[in-house]
């Protein structure tokens, strides 16, 4: 009765009482039930949340353990209660952590009903607080039994709704959760990654740290990754700038990760590195931020090196790989305009929450720009809009530069000290970055005009190029900087005193250009430049005066005039800066005169008959003779100064406009004195009217002295050389006359141009720099144009790519000379004429006038390719240059004639290609053409290329039964074969078909080849820049020109075939390269039958052409080679990608489909036509070298078959899939086709070898080297088909045949004579043997099948009854009996007999 009425006395107070006594527990006499009941029953003075906290300390506190059942029932009713809300949320936090210590001794009954409790109302968690019961969740999973009742629980959590908060708090129990697979888990992150895009911006970092968590204790962590990755790389939502805030914070946890868990940044690497489309700007500020730790930091910056360089390299590869399909083309120019975006915005949204990876991008901004080479013209952007590297590192400095005060002063600090420490060839990108940012942000730099003259201190210590391009690039900033001018000048006059000649050079380039930014300020002033600069802030304007008055000409001429005492660099660059000062300032010419009038004057005495002392311009130093006055330059530099004076000007007018003048200024002056304009005048005629009479007795004495002294010799031809020089001055100064002239005036001085290119023809005979001319030139046009650019080199002396012609004048020049044969030989060849006597001096006129034009304009053509991206800024070049596509017409009109002269004038060709008389009448037409050549490689754009052609169509070609007007040609009119897209190149395409085609073919007819060879140089030229359709067609006619003309010259044989097969299409390349090579088996004969005088088919390959052709071929395989080694990395990049992370893709918003297995399809087919050319050459007779060459392809080729075949096994865990039909066909061609015949080609190479007695040793080296290395690789290759085989059960090796005879003996001559080496050898390649024998041991899936084709290794005993001969004497005998011992041999087995 007293224990029934103590049950009834417990209320929730007297619990809450107990519980506050530390000592007290819960009576063994309370009903369990009553305790339950009251919980559902709840006080009006005690919550529940009380009463449950108060109930379970007591439960803590009774010893042993508490009861399962009571704690059952009131985590039952506790959550009854949560789960209805009749328990407030804050209260119950608490209790679920009192609960948590006391799960273990829960009934094990009631786990079911508690974990359906739990994950029974999903759908209604929306704050934190309704999530708590998910806490219970890892404990509760922990104590089930049996997966059934776990994969419920967890199908449950799977399939019902997550809000934010849900997600939350799955992401943080995930990691927690026992017993889960790693499937479950990816189901998981599949959810939570597509959960995450509706999550607030400011939860993501606490939930990408939570994941970081779960990766780091490897539970999948590259899907971790690999999602956190693809999520941020496609997610915008909210506000820019809070979302990089987030980004930030993201990118300070994944930093602190992988500190604490390396494992982590080496999965980073891993996933980044498997393919270049998983990059985006996250992907790149991860890796920015991985490399502020130290361990990692040259692995992260060597992998964003490597994605930008690769992405580049594959883009490129592609474009210029013609058999690769136009879809795979498309996906490498998208990844790396990916790369590249990503890239640049990786940088530009750095300035939010990324500050901790400026450092970083400092260092890969440098590293990437130090990978450039400055000297390459191609690292210019792409016409698809790609940037080039130099162009993207350059803008991520920038940009940095803009967005971040703080990487500023690294930039600059990182620009001077990689300025001093690289090669001038790798520091020209840096001077390149730093003359932008001194454009883009001249008043932020400002700032750091210290450190810019401590960069100046080094200016004399500095290679000459690197100290130009420095001064270039900091002039823009002395506009707004006294102080950096005055320092500039203060460097300059230092270095003007110094005893190099590269420092003397670079400060006479430094004052010019000072000058003239003063110059050119004062024209165009300083308000545009301020306007079209980007500030940093607008602030700081006002502070800083500009600089646009005073006149430092004044103040350098003693500079100047120094400059004139200088080595004759110095001299020839002063020359030309002047020229540049009166173009932006014509009132310093008068100034100039006066300076350079006085030092004329040590080189010209006005009383003696011919006034130049030549022999001032030179001295003896060191026993050579040196130049110290380079007067052609200096008459060059005042005949420009009297033309600028007379027209009084600005540069801004074309050069076709210049009036002539004939040097008669006094006019203009006053009375009395005479200027040093009029004395300048004065002199230049007088030079003018006496160099046709001068005579010169040194180098006439020469040719009869031959005892006269090798430095007198080299002084002579100094003297020539100038002269050369002096003479295209004056033909500059006379054609400027002739555009004023008229009637007879104008007649005299068209005479008189032609008498001074006979004067030039006089002065060049006469000097050593004409023996290259003379000599029977023969060879390649390569080697010719190599001639060509050696005299050219003498021609120019120091400076090679200097001219003394304008454009305008050469392009009169070229009328001229076309003009004057047509006067005097109108519609009549010479052969023809009556008086042939009377008129030779008039030929040999004509000719020496088109020779002369012809050498000067290949000159100038070289000149303006070497200065042409550099003339935008200097007015001096952009007025010699002008418009270099006036050139075009006049140089096709002349290759019209001269052909049309040859073609008439048939005794005087064949005298010419005997190397008889006459050469002049063969070289205009070569040179001829290597100026047209030259001018389409400047670099046009598309649009001015196309107008040139278009030009080049208007001119009338007779002979081709065209009219005079392009648009009266119906051919021309009724083009239809172009696309839209390719509308400009649709001349250039008319151009090849209507001209240079039939040019071609009647050079081949007339056996012109030399001139031929350059002709194919142009068309392929041409040919690159075409859409393949177009390029196609005339590699078809090319095909014709192979299949129609007789061509017995090797070198224009050559040509021909590689025009071929540059121009067609693939596969058509191929297929026709196939073609030959077996018309090329019938020529060069085989085992079986012997050779052939010419093929049938291709009259092209004969006797006299075949081992040239040969090569080409043999050249085309290894390029073809080289493409296949490409592409199979790309499927092995693709292959491993997929198999790293498959399901990365699907979280990707970027993810592409990926060509792999189309690839693969494209790769056999290409493999599979390389199989055919080269199965030709294994049957022919081959030369020593060619054999060799051969081989070393062959194995090539091998080696690439293996990885290839490799791929199509399916990896561990996978299915295998039956391999595609091309691939089976590949294989089945390889086997037949190559495989076999190479036996039988190896065997007969090892005879010929035995033949041979002279250098026995050096090619069984080389044997050594190539044919074990080819019998390995073929048998790699076969040893996966025969895995392949096994694994897809479809039999690859069903036509292969392995080898009779693989010892690799040497057989030995009669002549004993290495028999030391030989034992050697036979020992290694006895070891060889063995190994490869045990490597064909294995079987195919088909055992009865496979053992037919693949013999097992067998040991022969009996050798010598193969191998011996009758005749064999005791020596050979004893030395066979030897190698008997050490050597087995493979022989097919008992089957296959």
């Amino acid at each position: 009765m007293t224990e029934h009425n103590h049950r009834q006395t417990v209320t929730a107070e007297s619990i809450v009482l107990l519980a506050q006594d530390p000592s007290a527990t819960l009576p063994p006499a309370v009903d369990p039930a009553a305790l339950v009941a009251l919980l559902d029953c709840p006080s009006s003075t005690v919550s529940a949340a009380a009463y449950l906290n108060a109930l379970l300390c007591l439960l803590s506190r009774s010893p042993p353990s508490p009861s399962s059942s009571l704690l059952s029932s009131l985590l039952l009713s506790f959550l009854r209660l949560f789960l209805s809300r009749r328990l407030p949320r804050g209260d119950a936090a608490p209790v679920f952590r009192l609960f948590a210590p006391h799960l273990p001794f829960l009934e094990r009954a009631h786990l079911p009903s508690l974990l359906d409790l739990v994950v029974s109302d999903l759908s209604a968690v929306a704050e934190p607080d309704d999530a708590l019961p998910l806490d219970l969740l890892p404990r509760l999973l922990d104590l089930a039994e049996g997966d059934e009742l776990v994969d419920k629980v967890l199908d449950r959590l799977l399939t019902g709704e997550w809000s934010k908060s849900l997600l939350l708090k799955i992401v943080a129990l995930l990691r927690e959760l026992p017993r889960i697979g790693k499937a479950r888990v990816s189901d998981f992150l599949e959810k939570i990654f597509l959960g995450m895009k509706v999550v607030d911006l400011q939860d993501l970092p606490s939930l990408i740290y939570q994941l970081l968590l779960l990766a780091s204790k490897g539970i999948n962590r590259r899907e971790v990754i690999s999602g956190i990755l693809g999520f941020f790389g496609g997610f915008s939502k909210g506000q820019p700038s809070i979302l990089r805030q987030v980004e930030g914070t993201v990118l300070m946890h994944v930093n602190f990760a992988v500190k604490q868990d390396p494992s982590l940044g080496r999965e980073v690497l891993t996933i980044i590195r498997s393919d270049l489309r998983l990059i985006n700007h996250f992907v790149v500020a991860v890796l920015f931020s991985m490399a502020r730790v130290r361990r990692f930091n040259e692995s992260c910056i060597g992998v964003l090196k490597m994605v930008v360089v690769t992405s580049h390299r594959d883009y490129k590869f592609s474009r210029d790989c013609k058999w690769l399909p136009d879809n795979l083309k498309e996906e490498c120019l998208e990844t790396a305009k990916r790369v590249e975006k990503s890239f640049l915005k990786a940088v530009n949204e750095s300035n939010s929450g990324g500050e901790h990876i400026v450092p970083s991008i400092v260092q890969f901004g440098f590293l990437l720009l130090e990978s450039v080479d400055g000297d390459n013209d191609k690292q210019r952007g792409d016409s698809a809009g790609l940037m080039s590297i130099e162009e993207l590192s350059r803008s991520i400095l920038m940009t940095l530069f803009e967005v971040h005060d703080i990487s500023r002063n690294e930039i600059i600090e990182q620009t001077k000290f990689r300025l001093l420490s690289l090669k001038p060839q790798k520091g020209m990108p840096i001077i390149k970055l730093l003359g932008k940012l001194v454009q883009s942000y001249p008043y932020p730099m400002l700032e750091y005009i210290a450190h810019l003259k401590e960069l100046l201190d080094y200016f004399t210590f500095l290679q000459e190029r690197t100290a130009m391009a420095i001064i270039d690039a900091l002039l823009p900033l002395i506009r707004f900087s006294h102080d950096l001018q005055y320092y500039i000048i203060l460097v300059v006059r230092k270095a003007m005193f110094k005893r190099e000649e590269t420092a003397r050079v670079a400060a006479t380039d430094a004052v010019i250009n000072i000058i003239s930014m003063e110059n050119s300020s004062k024209k165009n002033g300083l308000k545009s430049f301020q306007e079209s600069s980007s500030q940093a802030s607008c602030s700081q304007q006002g502070d800083i005066p500009s600089r646009v008055e005073g006149n430092l000409f004044q103040e350098l001429s003693g500079l100047l005039r120094r400059c004139l005492s200088q080595q004759a660099r110095v001299k020839e660059r002063l020359y030309e800066g002047l020229v540049k000062l009166v173009l932006l300032e014509p009132t310093t010419v008068s100034s100039i005169f006066d300076v350079l009038w006085p030092h004329f004057l040590r080189v010209y005495l006005e009383d003696k008959e011919f006034p130049l002392q030549l022999d001032a311009c030179f001295k003896l130093e060191s026993g050579k003779v040196c130049v110290v006055e380079p007067l052609d330059h200096l008459l060059s530099c005042v005949s420009w100064l009297l033309i600028l004076q007379s027209h009084g000007k600005s540069e801004h007018q074309s050069e076709d406009s210049w009036p002539c003048f004939g040097f008669s200024l006094s006019q203009e002056n006053e009375a009395g004195k005479a200027t040093s304009a009029d004395s300048f005048s004065n002199a230049l005629f007088k030079i003018r009217r006496n160099l046709k009479n001068c005579k010169l007795q040194g180098p006439q004495g020469q040719k009869e002295d031959s005892s006269c002294h090798s430095l007198e010799k080299e002084k002579n031809s100094c003297h020539w050389r100038i002269l050369l020089g002096i003479v295209e001055v004056f033909v500059n100064i006379i054609v400027m006359e002739v555009e004023k002239a008229e009637g007879e005036e104008k007649l005299l001085l068209e005479k008189e141009i032609m008498e001074f290119a006979e004067l030039h023809d006089y002065f060049e005979k006469d000097s050593s720099m004409n023996k290259q001319r003379t000599d029977n030139q023969k060879g390649t046009s390569k080697e010719l144009s190599n001639k060509i650019n050696g005299e050219l080199k003498e021609y120019a002396q120091v400076n090679q790519s200097r001219t003394f012609l304008a454009t305008s004048t050469i392009h009169y020049l070229l009328l001229t000379a076309i003009k004057s044969y047509n006067v005097n030989f109108p519609n009549r060849s010479i052969a023809s004429q009556n008086k042939r006597e009377s008129s030779s001096s008039i030929i040999d006129l004509c000719l020496k006038m088109m020779l002369f034009v012809l050498k000067v304009c290949l000159r100038h053509l070289k000149f303006v390719v070497s200065i042409r991206s550099g003339t935008s800024g200097d007015p001096f070049r952009r007025l010699l240059c002008g418009d270099i596509r006036l050139l075009g017409k006049p140089v096709m009109q002349l290759v019209w004639l001269l052909k049309s002269i040859l073609e008439k004038d048939k005794d005087l060709r064949k005298k010419d290609a005997n190397g008889k008389t006459n050469r002049e009448n063969i070289d205009p037409l070569f040179l001829s053409l290597l100026c047209l050549n030259e001018l389409f490689k400047m670099n046009f754009s598309g649009v001015e290329l196309s107008e040139l052609a278009n030009d080049l169509l208007s001119l009338a070609a007779p002979e081709l039964d065209l009219e005079t007007g392009r648009n009266a040609d119906p051919g021309i009119n009724e083009e239809k074969s172009f696309l839209d897209d390719h509308e400009h190149m649709r001349f250039l395409h008319l151009f090849l078909e209507k001209r240079i085609e039939p040019l071609y073919s009647s050079l081949i007819d007339l056996s012109l080849f030399r001139e031929s060879e350059v002709l194919a140089e142009l068309m392929l030229i041409i040919g690159k820049k075409l859409p393949p359709a177009q390029r196609n067609s005339h590699g078809s006619w090319a095909v014709s020109v192979c299949q129609s003309k007789k061509v017995e010259n090797s070198s224009a044989a050559q040509n021909v075939l590689l025009l071929t097969i540059h121009l067609l299409a693939a596969p058509t390349d191929l297929i026709v390269a196939s073609d030959m090579a077996s018309e090329m088996l019938k020529v060069m004969g085989s085992e079986d039958k012997d050779p052939e005088h010419r093929s049938v088919k291709y009259p092209v390959i004969n006797r006299s052409t075949k081992n040239a052709i040969a090569t080409v071929i043999l050249r085309v395989a290894e390029s073809c080679i080289v493409d296949l080694k490409w592409a199979i990395s790309k499927v092995k990049a693709i292959s491993t990608g997929n198999q790293v992370q498959p399901d990365l893709r699907k979280n990707l918003q970027f993810a592409e489909n990926l060509h792999g297995p189309y690839l693969q399809e494209v790769l056999c087919s290409r493999s599979e036509s390389l199989v055919y050319l080269l199965s030709s050459f294994v049957e022919m007779k081959l030369k020593d070298s060619q054999a060799e060459q051969l081989l070393k392809i062959t194995t090539s080729f091998y080696k690439l078959l293996a990885p290839m075949t490799k791929l199509q096994i399916a990896p561990k865990g996978s299915k295998q899939f039956l391999s595609s039909l091309k691939f089976q066909k590949l294989a089945e061609a390889t086997c037949i086709r190559l495989t076999s015949p190479l036996y039988n080609f190896v065997a007969l190479v090892q005879r010929n070898q035995n033949a041979q007695h002279k250098g026995i040793i050096s090619k069984i080296k080389r044997e050594n080297r190539c044919i074990p290395d080819l019998i390995f690789q073929i048998e790699n290759y076969e040893k996966y088909l025969i895995q392949l085989s096994k694994s897809s059960n479809v039999n690859l090796l069903r036509y292969a045949k392995r080898s009779i005879s693989r010892d690799f003996k040497i057989l030995e001559t009669k002549k004993v004579v290495v028999g030391e080496e030989t034992t050697e050898h036979e020992q290694t390649l006895s070891s060889s043997t063995s190994e490869n024998e045990s490597s064909g041991e294995s079987e195919g899936p088909d055992e009865e099948n496979i053992s037919e084709k693949i013999a097992s290794a067998e040991p022969n005993g009996n050798i010598t009854d193969v191998d011996s001969e009758n005749d064999m004497n005791d020596q050979e005998m004893l030395t066979r009996k030897k190698r008997t011992k050490r050597s087995k041999v493979v022989e097919d087995s008992d089957e296959e007999a």
